[in-house]
C-alpha cells in the first residue's frame, strides 16, 4: 500500500470519517413529517425576517466565500505556505468533497425551497441543481478547517474563519436557495471531511 495515503493521524482521521457521516444522515429527518415541517416552518421563518439592499448585498457577498472561488484561494494559499504535502491534501480534500456532495445531491433529489414553496424571496440567481446537502456550506467549512486545523494559525484566526463558515452557511438561508437541513447537512460534512484530510498532515 503507498504510505502516503495512510493517514498520519488515524483517531483524526476516524473522527473526520463519523462527522461527515453524521453530516450525510441529517437528511433522514427529512424524511419524516415532523422533520420535514420543523425544516419548512424554520425557512419560512428565515425567508420572512426583514431585509434591506444593503444586507441582501452583504449575503451575496459573503455567499462565494463557499464558491470555487473559495476553493481557488485556498490552493493559492496553500501554495503560498510552500509545503507540497499541504497543497496536495487541499487539492485532494476539496475534489473528493465536490464528488461526496455531488452523489449525496443524486441520490437524495432533493428540490430547492424555490421549486416546492410558494412566495418565497430568492436574492440572485436561482441554482439549477438540487438541494440537499448545501454545497457552499460543505466547501466553507471544508476549507476553514484546513486553514485553522491544518496550519498553525494564531489566536484568533481560526474563530474568524469559522466564523466566515458558519456567515456562508446563514446566507444561503437568507438569499432562499437553500432548506436549514441542508445547511447544517453541508456545513457537517465539510468540517468532518476537512478533519479527515487534516490527519494526512499532522501525526
Amino acid at each position: 500500500m503507498n504510505q502516503a495515503w495512510i493517514p498520519l493521524d488515524g483517531h483524526l482521521a476516524r473522527m473526520g470519517l463519523i462527522i461527515t457521516l453524521l453530516g450525510l444522515s441529517w437528511g433522514a429527518l427529512t424524511w419524516t413529517r415532523p422533520g420535514r415541517a420543523f425544516d419548512r416552518r424554520t425557512f419560512r421563518a428565515i425567508n420572512r425576517l426583514p431585509t434591506c439592499p444593503e444586507l441582501d448585498w452583504a449575503m451575496w457577498s459573503i455567499t462565494h466565500l463557499g464558491s470555487a472561488w473559495a476553493a481557488i484561494g485556498a490552493l493559492a494559499l496553500a501554495t503560498m505556505v510552500h509545503q507540497a504535502r499541504f497543497v496536495v491534501v487541499t487539492a485532494m480534500a476539496i475534489l473528493t468533497q465536490g464528488i461526496l456532495i455531488g452523489v449525496a445531491k443524486a441520490l437524495t433529489q432533493r428540490p430547492r425551497p424555490f421549486d416546492q414553496l410558494s412566495g418565497i424571496r430568492v436574492i440572485g440567481l436561482k441554482p439549477a441543481d438540487l438541494s440537499y446537502p448545501s454545497g457552499h456550506s460543505a466547501l466553507a467549512f471544508n476549507v476553514a478547517t484546513l486553514l485553522a486545523v491544518g496550519l498553525p494559525m494564531a489566536h484568533p484566526w481560526p474563530f474568524v474563519i469559522y466564523g466566515l463558515a458558519c456567515a456562508v452557511g446563514y446566507s444561503r438561508l437568507h438569499l432562499g436557495v437553500h432548506y436549514p437541513f441542508d445547511v447544517l447537512s453541508g456545513a457537517t460534512v465539510g468540517l468532518g471531511w476537512g478533519l479527515l484530510w487534516v490527519a494526512y498532515l499532522h501525526p
